[in-house]
């Protein structure tokens, strides 16, 4: 129904958690509890989408991957810490919404063509770190 009308995934989620919220009202007008759960949903979403950034910004994608692999290097990654603490540290660094981050390495990173100039960037940065560590753009995170 609102894919008709190209709104994009996060736009979507938005006005869906909105008519939740307007439906709920509506049936349940006594639940106090319920009423604050669902505007706390409808505040925690992002005002935009994390990907539309200045061009000169890595993608939060890139930027959590990175960030991921330096964890890991110091052995604070995924096998050793808890992957939503992990994600309020990438949230917290990067200034994005820890929903979205969380989401998305959830089910996993690829990484497409538009992600490549920036992965070029952070490799070329790390080696001049002498970092140990690479983003390998054919990898799923």
């Amino acid at each position: 129904m609102l894919e008709q009308h190209n709104f994009s995934n996060q736009k979507q989620v938005e006005l869906l958690q909105i008519f939740n919220y307007a439906l709920f009202i509506k049936n349940y007008p006594q639940d106090i509890c319920g009423r604050l759960e669902k505007k706390i949903q409808i505040l925690q979403q992002p005002t935009e989408p994390p990907e539309k950034e200045s061009p000169d910004v890595a993608p939060v994608k890139v930027r959590s991957i990175v960030i991921l692999e330096l964890l890991k290097k110091l052995q604070l990654g995924t096998a050793q810490n808890d992957l939503t603490k992990i994600c309020k540290l990438i949230a917290f660094l990067t200034g994005n919404s820890y929903n979205n981050i969380y989401n998305e390495l959830q089910k996993g990173i690829y990484f497409s063509k538009i992600h490549s100039r920036y992965i070029d960037e952070a490799n070329k940065i790390l080696s001049e770190l002498k970092a140990s560590i690479s983003i390998n753009k054919d990898k799923q995170y």
